[in-house]
């Protein structure tokens, strides 16, 4: 009998020890609140991002080149796609959209818009770090905030590299504008529609 109660003893200070520490770590930031921490700056950065585009698209229309203003429109519509996933992500973890402050942007010459667009280093940085965030999702079984993390990871890496085409063919981009195709399920951006690589019909076109 004495032994029996030893054990229930042990038993429920085990059950006791282990809400305790799930418990610390939930307070301390576990590993669901680093990927809602995540989710976050990433929904903030896209609404940011979506300003910082539009504003580069007025200046490339204002300099007259229409295609570049096109493309900086399309990406805009891209950071709009991703930041309602991303909205809709931290909802289902139990989170709360932050507030996102408008953030006038610095708009330089549509040459320089596209050149700061296409930073390398920093789009191996994002992309290096988007690969960590969507592994992380994926061990704690948040299949959504991998998924959306995953999408702004592709959609990133692409606007980067036509950013860094239009700079390399500026005089190219005063034509048009031709538009740009944008996947409405994972907010790819394409100059053709077959580019886009969209799993269904739920595309549009900027112009």
């Amino acid at each position: 009998m004495t032994n029996l109660r030893t054990w229930m003893w042990i038993a429920l200070f085990a059950v006791v020890a282990g809400c305790m520490q799930s418990a610390i770590l939930a307070a301390d930031g576990g590993p669901a609140l680093v990927t809602l921490d995540r989710l976050q700056a990433a929904y903030r950065a896209e609404n940011i991002a979506q300003e910082r585009y539009l504003a580069f698209a007025a200046k490339a229309d204002e300099e007259g080149y229409k295609q570049a203003a096109s493309l900086f429109r399309a990406v805009a519509r891209a950071e709009q796609i991703l930041y309602t996933y991303h909205f809709d992500a931290i909802k289902e973890l139990g989170g709360v959209p932050a507030e996102v402050e408008s953030q006038p942007p610095t708009v330089g010459s549509t040459k320089e818009n596209l050149e700061k667009s296409s930073n390398k280093a920093e789009a191996e940085q994002f992309d290096s770090d988007y690969t960590t965030y969507v592994k992380a999702a994926r061990a704690e079984g948040n299949r959504t905030a991998a998924k959306v993390l995953e999408y702004a990871r592709i959609v990133e890496a692409q606007n980067v590299r036509l950013f860094a085409v239009a700079a390399k063919s500026l005089d190219q981009m005063r034509g048009g504008p031709k538009g740009y195709y944008i996947c409405g399920v994972s907010g790819v951006v394409s100059p053709t529609l077959d580019a886009a690589n969209c799993s269904g019909p739920d595309w549009e076109r900027v112009r």
